[in-house]
């Protein structure tokens, strides 16, 4: 047992990120001004402290540090580890002050945050992603007895509940979830550390994570794509379609970086920071030949005699076309819901259906479909549609995160009825 107890821990701690307790110390050392201060600070040997910098210098593949005789100073590359560092900890102490609470800076906060372990940490944010500690066990490829003691662990040490226990299941509470999201960004910076010092190195490499909302056209976000291709061809590009809801929890544990698609209205305020690019209103979609496809614009009842495929209740163009109809004296059938827009596309050039899509999604999101866009002759707020793209309100993007914003800006811009950007 205790043979397998030590594969599982070194499972755990030893991955592609730098293992926590240097970092604390990488930390110490800067606040400090040297090693041998750390050291008395930290209650650590001075070689110990040594050998921490020492191995997470080969782990970034780097000097930190210009070491002389008053002291240690900063490398250019080391204080770039360090920005995103005290990040980290920032994230990590937040998390915890809110679990303790207190407001931060709390002091008792940034002791807890230097107890905590990769094992715990990573143990604990398996558990809240996959719904249960055996899910979470099977994820890391270790044992169910590593992850529940790494759980037991991490509660003695922030002296709170973090999870629901039943007979065969141990999943996080609320402020587990919660502080799990802190740890994911706390990890976050550590991985864009490694990025910003790749870069530093004349590397052009980097990632971008993005997340795109349903009816965002996708020959725009491809143009996109390839013209940050263009600047940096090594650049990888992960592309996530999904829900509003599943994006946005996804960016605020730091998986995604930026979604783009339709803002919300109201527009988000707080932890997330919505730019707008361009207007992108609702318009009724029919195939060409359709006995619509003629009018310049459309009464209210011009639509009565048609059958409508529309999407699901938990979207707001649902609410949209729901606004419309009612206002109808005669209401027209609903002859199907559908999730799938290649589905929705589908049933639209095959039959005399219509319904509403974002006008950029006629024009630029499917070439060949033969679709017209047909605006109403009277515009409803509900009709009005902005697109643009989400971020964290503390987001620090690398040089080729940036870069795709940019580029995202650029492209939208071309479409012709951009209006200037503004931070909401």
């Amino acid at each position: 047992m205790k043979a397998q107890n030590a594969v599982d821990e070194d499972n755990l701690a030893e991955d592609d990120l730098t293992r926590l307790r240097r970092l604390f110390l990488f930390d110490a050392v800067c606040e400090a001004g040297g090693i041998g201060q750390a050291a008395a600070r930290a209650g650590r040997t001075q070689p110990a402290v040594s050998l921490a910098i020492g191995k997470l210098e080969a782990g970034f593949g780097g000097a930190l540090f210009k070491r002389g005789f008053g002291g240690s100073e900063l490398t250019t590359e080391g204080a770039i580890l360090h920005r995103r560092v005290r990040r980290m900890l920032d994230q990590m102490e937040r998390g915890v002050a809110s679990l303790i609470g207190q407001a931060p800076p709390s002091s008792a906060a940034s002791h807890i945050c230097r107890h905590l372990t990769d094992a715990q940490v990573r143990c604990h944010i398996a558990i809240a992603n996959a719904g249960s500690a055996v899910e979470a066990a099977q994820q890391l490829g270790i044992s169910q007895p590593a992850v529940h003691r790494a759980a037991r662990q991490l509660e003695q040490i922030v002296g709170v509940s973090l999870y629901r226990r039943r007979v065969h299941n141990v999943a996080a509470n609320p402020a587990g979830v919660e502080f799990a999201r802190c740890l994911s960004l706390a990890l976050y910076e550590i991985a864009q550390a490694r990025e910003d010092l790749a870069y530093a190195r004349g590397l052009q490499t980097g990632r971008v994570s993005i997340g795109v909302l349903p009816m965002m056209p996708p020959r725009l976000v491809a143009r996109t794509v390839e013209r940050l291709r263009a600047r940096y061809p090594a650049a990888r590009v992960t592309i996530d379609e999904g829900s509003h809801e599943r994006l946005l929890r996804e960016l605020r544990m730091g998986a995604i970086d930026v979604i783009i698609g339709a803002l919300r209205d109201p527009r988000l305020t707080g932890s997330v920071q919505e730019t707008e690019l361009f207007a992108d209103p609702y318009v009724v979609a029919v195939r060409k030949g359709h006995g619509l496809a003629g009018k310049k614009s459309l009464a209210a009842g011009d639509l009565a005699p048609y059958d409508w495929v529309v999407p699901q209740r938990n979207v707001p163009r649902r609410a949209v076309i729901d606004s419309i109809l009612a206002s109808l004296a005669v209401k027209p059938r609903h002859v199907a819901e559908t999730s799938s827009m290649p589905m929705m596309m589908a049933m639209l050039v095959e039959s005399d259906c219509i319904t509403l899509l974002a006008r950029s999604l006629i024009r630029e999101g499917y070439p060949g479909m033969d679709m017209v866009a047909l605006e109403l002759a009277v515009q409803t707020p509900e009709a009005s549609r902005t697109v643009g793209y989400t971020v964290r309100g503390d987001w620090l993007g690398t040089a080729v995160q940036e870069a795709f914003v940019e580029c995202l800006r650029t492209e939208c811009a071309a479409l012709g009825d951009a209006p200037k950007s503004s931070d909401i």
